[in-house]
């Protein structure tokens, strides 16, 4: 069958609509002509009724919520929910009816009452109520504040490839037909509106606007505290407490109501926002090539206000950019508000972008600077977004990296999170937004979950994968920007917007535009970026008189090698292509060293294997890595104590654990022990590998230390099998080799044996997740050692029943198979274990003082949660057994726990034990004991000497 031509349908929108702020709910009626620009004859019109999403936990957002470990919603109130209702569509004048879409609430096919022919158009119209849901994803309401989004019955697109009909999800967008928009709003007058569209006839709100926006440009003149006290002032006078939220003393009768249109064309979509306490900022951008104003609006909270007096700055600037990268933008206002989103940082409509909380200037800007630039990439380019997600996201975020490195180029693209750790005492000082990309792309660089680009977003496994829609085309577009050159990349970039502007763009065209102006076959890029999850990764490497260049990954680009001299000066730098794994290159004259990817522009995957010379760089706690220089990142460690080795002042370093280390990282520290008047200290190498096949993660360990009376050694394994894209089952087998030596005196002797040890550890577990609320899990773990064989089998398992109502258990058996001789601190302890491979954090294993009881007044782990303050270190080489239930339930904060032990010891007085209490966090709590002979709290001193504390996990 031959392909259809390309067609756009068009739909004309009117819509009035008045908000109810005491119920939070929307009145309105649409209006709508739909024009056939099809070929074919159209029995129905599928429509999107997207409120319904929030309407129950059957929805297609509620699943994609659960799936991806957000429970908010689900443990919602019903009166938090939203729905639409009062659908009763007519086409041109004669009812229609209409019938839910087989899997989804949230779309409805309108059967047409007679056929709608190529070329002709149908004025459909529809009343509809709209309850707003608390915001949870993108529409919805937060008190008084409100953001109407995806809100109307909107038409789904119909083009040459069929209907588009989809249900509305929080990772993933939309895909919307172009045409015109008329919306009437009605509302509270004390509401700052924005939306979509020009201010249509209204005069009085714009003088009302521009009298805001006086007073709040006249607060950016102010000193910082002048501004900082009227801000203040602002936050206690909010207009909002006027009308408290959820009263119903008639009050919608005694409010005065705004009527408020507006109106824009070549558009897809319409959003509008209102807010009675924003602060107002006006401001105004001249378009270059067209000498047209475009007007600046930023409005924002007062609790935000230190971080958006910039934010007209960042709106001139993202349209004065994007305009110049790609074409004009073609609207006459932009605009930025305040938001509360749940979606995440921020969210695109035409004319409009939504942004929620920042935690810095330039992420604030970042963030604008991005949601502006989808007016070109989705408002103007209206690409399927749910389909093609990169196509959007992608290429402005490409396009942010441009942004920031014309804007910001005498500060080398420098981006601040923290401007007093970064600028002042100079961690993290050379960030840039190149890492800040190159780090997010190649942390999944050869993940073997990783899915390609050219999927649909619902089928990404997690938000991880869908986060490559924007970093994997943003560095692989700039790389290939700088293969090609800037100016014909400009060329391409402007013909596609000029040719496919207010049109829906497909992959395929995007890169017609490439082929055609390039002489180059460019399927080396095209298929491996986005049809592929192929990774770049070339090494080099010094041969006598020669480079050798190994292709190590599996995408085969163009790269950049530069020659260097022995003062590090450029002697020549040249574009290289390889067909083979290994390719030899002649040294230059005069030549000491190369660099692959001199400027690092390839998103190489490893790029610490680019340069035959790498110098040390030291960097104060944390800089980028420079990838090209060994970068260790120093931390003091000046305030260290413990009471084997006293007071230990000492200095810590680290090296690797971002992207492009190749995966080998490294840590340590050496102090000095005033003690004992020596130096003691640690190192751990770990590296990350794929070498089996049959483990979807691997990583080997190697640990040397000599700390607190403990001189110790190890290597270890660790890895994860699991079929790729799949949460369960997943196993874990973990391996170590241990040797230990315990120091004379260093150690409580209730609880370790002095000595030397060699130790064997073997663990294997498998998890089962049966949904986000059920899972559990089996293993077993063992210990060897010369003279003893310990094992252990166990069972966990987690049931969240409600928001409020949760139970986990753990159950237990250990043995020992040879026990002829069984260090003390391999045994089953009753009251808690002593981590026996020192893998864990203990705060102290040398003997106390009664007033400081560290040791046995900390839980760790295996064991019930009470204590023997007569006898702590109560411990057995004979089988034991343990059941631990911890139940949370309403009203009663923290969780209640149920402990049963039994051993099988018999010079063991008593044989069963049972412990009860209550865990407040870290916090443990007994109330009831079963042996000795007070079992309950009679006095504050029985309570004191059993309440314990339980530390964080962590694994060293």
């Amino acid at each position: 069958m031959a392909q259809k031509e390309y067609f756009q349908q068009h739909v004309s929108y009117e819509i009035d609509v008045k908000l109810n702020d005491q119920d939070h709910t929307l009145s309105a009626f649409e209006k709508i002509k739909y024009t056939n620009n099809s070929p074919d004859t159209l029995e129905y019109i599928w429509f999107h009724i997207w409120p319904n999403a929030y309407k129950n936990d059957s929805t297609a957002l509620a699943k994609q919520l659960l799936r991806l470990g957000s429970t908010r919603f689900h443990y919602s109130e019903n009166k938090d929910r939203g729905f639409i209702d009062s659908l009763d569509f007519s086409v041109d004048g004669i009812a229609a009816s209409w019938e839910y879409h087989p899997d989804w609430i949230d779309v409805i096919k309108v059967l047409l009452p007679s056929p709608l022919y190529p070329g002709r158009s149908s004025t459909i119209e529809t009343p509809f109520f709209v309850k707003l849901p608390k915001i949870f994803s993108r529409l919805g309401h937060t008190g008084k504040h409100y953001e109407i989004t995806q809100w109307y019955p909107k038409p789904a697109v119909y083009d040459k490839d069929g209907w588009h009909p989809m249900p509305y999800l929080n990772m993933g967008e939309f895909y919307s037909e172009f045409g015109s928009f008329d919306v009437t709003i009605s509302l509270p007058k004390e509401y700052r509106v924005m939306a979509t569209g020009d201010l249509f006839n209204s005069g009085k709100e714009l003088q009302w606007l521009d009298s805001l926006a006086l007073l709040g440009d006249s607060l950016l003149l102010l000193d910082n505290k002048q501004f900082e006290k009227k801000i203040n002032a602002l936050k206690k006078n909010k207009k909002s407490k006027l009308v408290k939220d959820g009263k119903k003393n008639k009050l919608d009768n005694l409010l005065e109501y705004k009527t408020l249109r507006f109106k824009q064309n070549n558009i897809h979509d319409f959003a509008w926002f209102a807010d009675p306490n924003w602060i107002v900022n006006k401001g105004e951008l001249w378009l270059e090539k067209s000498q047209k104003k475009v007007t600046l609006w930023s409005m924002y909270l007062p609790k935000n206000a230190k971080l958006w007096k910039r934010s007209i700055e960042y709106l001139h600037d993202s349209g004065y950019w994007y305009s110049k990268f790609y074409g004009d933008y073609p609207y006459n206002h932009l605009t930025a508000v305040d938001g509360d989103m749940s979606a995440g940082g921020g969210m695109e409509y035409p004319n409009i972008t939504v942004i929620s909380t920042s935690v810095s200037e330039d992420l604030l800007e970042f963030v604008i600077m991005h949601e502006v630039g989808h007016n070109w990439f989705y408002g103007i380019l209206g690409n399927n977004e749910r389909e093609f997600t990169w196509m959007d996201e992608g290429l402005n975020e490409y396009s942010n990296i441009r942004y920031w490195e014309k804007k910001y180029r005498d500060k080398e693209s420098q981006i601040i999170f923290q401007d007093f750790l970064q600028n002042k005492l100079g961690i993290g000082k050379d960030i840039d937004i190149h890492s800040f990309h190159y780090l997010g792309f190649a942390g999944s660089g050869k993940n073997k979950d990783a899915q390609p680009l050219n999927i649909s977003a619902n089928e990404n496994f997690d938000m991880n994968n869908y986060s490559q829609n924007y970093n994997r085309p943003a560095v692989m577009l700039r790389f290939l920007q700088h293969y090609i050159g800037e100016e014909k990349m400009d060329t391409i970039m402007q013909k596609f917007y000029k040719e496919w502007q207010f049109r829906h763009p497909s992959p395929d065209d995007f890169r017609y535009y490439f082929d055609f102006y390039l002489d180059e076959d460019l399927d080396w890029f095209f298929d491996n970026v986005f049809s592929s999850t192929a990774s770049i990764d070339f090494g080099i490497k010094k041969i006598k008189n020669r480079f050798l260049i190994q292709n190590l990954g599996s995408f085969n680009v163009p790269y950049e090698i530069a020659y260097y001299n022995e003062d590090g000066y450029e002697v020549e730098r040249n574009w290289c292509r390889q067909d083979q794994e290994y390719k030899y290159y002649q040294i230059p004259d005069n030549c000491f060293y190369a660099v692959i990817d001199p400027d690092q522009m390839m998103p190489d995957i490893v790029r610490t294997n680019n340069s035959t010379k790498r110098k040390f760089k030291i960097n104060f706690i944390f800089d980028e890595p420079s990838y090209y220089h060994t970068d260790v990142n120093v931390i003091p460690w000046l305030f260290s104590y413990n009471k084997y080795n006293g007071f230990t002042p000492g200095i810590s370093a680290w090296y690797g654990f971002l992207p492009g280390h190749g995966n080998n990282s490294a840590a340590g520290y050496i102090a000095y022990d005033f003690n004992n008047k020596e130096p003691v200290g640690s190192i751990r190498y770990i590296k990350q590998n794929d070498y089996f096949d049959l483990f979807h993660q691997q990583r080997w360990t190697l640990n040397l230390s000599k700390i607190e009376g403990h001189k110790g050694a190890s290597i270890g394994f660790n890895g994860v099998i699991k079929k790729p894209l799949t949460k369960s089952p997943r196993s874990s087998i973990k391996t170590n080799i241990f040797y230990h030596d315990l120091l004379e005196g260093a150690f409580d002797q209730r609880f370790y044996d002095e000595g030397k040890y060699f130790v064997g550890e073997f663990s294997y577990t498998k998890r089962w997740i049966k949904n986000i609320f059920n899972e559990y899990s089996l293993g077993m773990v063992g210990d060897i050692g010369r003279g003893f064989l310990k094992g252990r089998v166990f069972g966990k398992y987690k049931l969240q029943m409600t928001k409020k109502i949760k139970t986990t258990g753990f159950i237990s058996i250990d043995a020992f198979i040879m026990d002829k001789i069984v260090p003390t601190q391999y045994k089953n302890f009753i009251f808690g274990g002593t981590d026996p491979n020192f893998t864990k954090l203990v705060l102290n294993r040398t003997p106390q003082n009664n007033d400081l009881k560290v040791l046995e007044n900390t839980f760790h782990g295996i064991g019930i949660r009470g204590v023997d303050p007569e006898s702590p270190e109560r411990s057995t080489a004979k089988p034991f057994f343990q059941l631990k239930i911890d139940q949370s339930v309403p009203f009663v904060p923290g969780e209640i726990f149920l402990d049963i032990a039994k051993s099988f010891d018999k010079n063991i007085s008593d044989s069963n034990f049972l412990s009860a209490g209550f865990v407040f966090g870290p916090i443990i709590i007994p109330i009831y004991q079963s042996w000795g002979n007070d079992n309950y709290p009679n006095n504050i001193n029985w309570l004191g000497e059993r309440i314990r504390v339980r530390l964080p996990t962590i694994n060293f």
